[in-house]
């Protein structure tokens, strides 16, 4: 029974653990594509839409009746395929079909290995002791202690438990509520669904079962054969991946209870109903069928407004037209990751020595840099550059070799234990680090610095400057708290990341998003319904790390014209008045400015450019 007791913690506690995971997660891969509308009432989207699916899954039974799947001597891994047609009715209730055909083997327990089984009728016999010392057998358990006084026993055919197994064939048909407890316990915005939900279950099962008895020793039938039919009652406890939009992963654990005894194949007197078949699986969903958001009209209160609103503001209340915009999402996205090393390096010298000063910290930070991004598959290291600094003291010449050398020598230091191309490594010498010198001193807590700052300010010459700043008589303090911090080498790694799909991409804006490319966030924010809080949070998202991005602006745009934020959206479309993709909003920014004429200009350029959502404002602004 210990690896009875296992087994059953596993498959409970498993799908426990990712119920806590998917209470966390936000992301979201099955999201339906929507379709741009042109005019919007006042509308109520459901938070997601009903569909139907179908899916296929296999498990693996056990029986546990008056045989057992699993026993101390003995077990079987059953097989049970299934075809499960669904329709989800909302984010949180679906209903689920089951048809499924299945196997099962059971063995006896070692407490029952005494009883027998009767070859002619297939019931149990069990043991009893007359007061001879002679054991005979019932067909029910001594309970009253009576049968010694009963004096007629019959004599049938029997085999020892111990001594048979019991296959059990069926045929099932089940119908189950599917609640999803994500949405009890957590908050998901509308237009989405989570990559991982826990699912229960409950449900009602119709069982045609074929049961016999068969010998151990030679697996030939020793009992007639049971066909009863069983209506049960159980559940299963899931949790669902979403992989991507249409497809989804299922992993399951359940308890199915049997109101037939004899669903194993054995018959008994005993009126107990202890019987039940405990399943566990993986199952394959596709999704079809997933409806458009509806549109519905919320009654409100008529306002009466002015002829004149009614005439110039045609597009007040959010009711204008905008399409979907189409982002190019194959742009190479091409970062750069820069850093500072300040190493201590041999007095005019450029040759690394590790047990120098900090110089190991140093260079940890370079390898921790590099490993973090070449441990990242979405990543590939195309360059890298580095830039050394001398302080300004000594020649100007030497400096310059200075520089140059000590960052050719990072630059062999990361060829060499990073085996990276040193032809992929660029070095470059500065000499003195003058720009960095004057930020210090602006921030340099000295009575000779305003002197320091208008000798860097009022002469060019290296060795002028130079000569000037040594007669300070702060120049001893610059020298010890000020040039030490412009000896560096900047080090930057020029990198590339891989393009994502968009079910990638809709996972990675919530979790990665300085990943995604401004296209690849406004192609997230097109798979939501317009104007939905997810189709909002994800366009905030592309603006918040792409805010000069022209599709940005003109989403974010949209979104304050819906809001009826005009001044808002006229900030967000200042800077793209060139942009033919921004004519349309610039129009019903126009209108609603009492601006006709204006507005009027801004549709026809942009209907000329094909955008059919400005030739709809344009008819709606001259109906008015």
């Amino acid at each position: 029974m210990k690896r009875v007791t296992r087994i059953l913690f596993t498959c409970i506690l498993l799908p426990l653990a990712a119920c806590k995971l998917s209470a966390k997660s936000v992301a979201q891969d099955s999201i339906r594509p929507y379709s741009p509308y042109t005019f919007r009432e006042k509308e109520n989207y459901p938070e997601t839409t009903g569909y139907w699916y179908i899916g296929a899954g296999y498990s693996v039974p056990f029986m546990f009746g008056d045989m057992s799947s699993l026993t101390n001597k003995h077990d079987f891994w059953g097989n049970k395929v299934s075809l499960k047609p669904g329709y989800k009715f909302s984010p949180f209730f679906g209903i689920e079909m089951g048809v499924s055909v299945g196997r099962m083997r059971g063995f006896s327990p070692r407490s029952a290995e005494n009883f027998r089984l009767g070859t002619e009728d297939a019931m149990t016999y069990y043991p009893y002791t007359i007061l001879g010392g002679k054991d005979n057998y019932q067909t029910a358990p001594d309970n009253a202690g009576i049968w010694e006084n009963q004096g007629n026993n019959v004599y049938i055919k029997s085999v020892p438990y111990s001594q048979i197994y019991s296959e059990s064939r069926y045929w099932e048909v089940s119908l189950q509520a599917v609640f999803n407890f994500n949405r009890l316990f957590g908050h998901v915005p509308e237009g989405r669904e989570q990559p991982i939900s826990l699912l229960v279950k409950p449900g009602i099962y119709l069982q045609k079962f074929h049961a016999q008895a068969h010998s151990l020793s030679d697996k030939s039938r020793i009992s007639p054969k049971q066909r009863p039919l069983s209506i049960g009652l159980g559940g299963d406890l899931a949790v669902h991946f979403a992989l991507t939009q249409k497809l989804g992963l299922e992993i399951s654990s359940g308890l199915v209870w049997v109101n037939k005894r004899e669903f194993d194949g054995i018959r008994t007197i005993r009126h107990s109903h202890d019987d039940f078949i405990w399943q566990n699986g993986v199952s394959l969903f596709w999704k079809f069928r997933r409806n458009k958001p509806q549109l519905h009209s919320t009654p409100t209160a008529i306002e009466v407004l002015p002829a004149a609103t009614l005439l110039t503001n045609p597009f007040s209340n959010g009711e204008f037209a905008f399409d979907y915009l189409q982002p190019d999402t194959v742009i190479r996205k091409e970062r750069s990751l820069s850093r500072q090393a300040h190493l201590y390096f041999p007095v005019s010298k450029w040759d690394i020595r590790p047990e120098l000063g900090d110089n190991l910290k140093e260079l940890g930070k370079i390898a921790t840099a590099f490993q973090e991004l070449t441990n990242d598959e979405d990543i590939y290291i195309s360059s890298i550059s580095i830039d050394g600094y001398a302080s300004p003291e000594g020649p100007h010449d030497f400096n310059i070799l200075l520089s140059q050398n000590r960052a050719k020598a990072i630059a062999s230091h990361i060829a060499k234990n990073f085996n990276y191309p040193e032809s992929q490594i660029q070095s470059r010498g500065h000499a003195e680090d003058w720009n960095g010198l004057e930020r210090l001193l602006q921030a340099w807590e000295n009575p000779e610095k305003e002197r320091a700052l208008a000798i860097l300010r009022s002469d060019a010459d290296v060795e002028t400057r130079q000569n000037k700043l040594a007669h300070l008589s702060a120049y001893r303090s610059m020298l010890n708290e000020l040039y030490p911090q412009l000896r560096r080498n900047e080090y930057t790694f020029h990198y590339t990341i891989v393009p994502f799909t968009i079910e990638r991409a809709t996972r990675l804006i919530h979790t990665q998003p300085e990943k995604l490319s401004v296209e690849e966030m406004i192609a997230v924010t097109n798979c939501y319904p317009m104007y939905s809080e997810a189709f909002n949070e994800c366009a905030g998202i592309a603006f918040k790390f792409y805010p000069e991005a022209p599709i940005a602006r003109i989403y974010m745009a949209a979104i304050a014209l819906h809001k009826n934020d005009t001044s808002m959206a006229t900030a967000y479309l200042s800077q793209l008045l060139d942009d033919y993709r921004a004519w349309n909003l610039l129009g019903v920014c126009a209108a609603l400015e009492n601006n006709p004429t204006k507005a009027s200009h801004y549709f026809h350029m942009a209907a000329e450019k094909g955008d059919t959502a400005a030739i709809a404002n344009q008819k709606r602004l001259g109906s008015r």
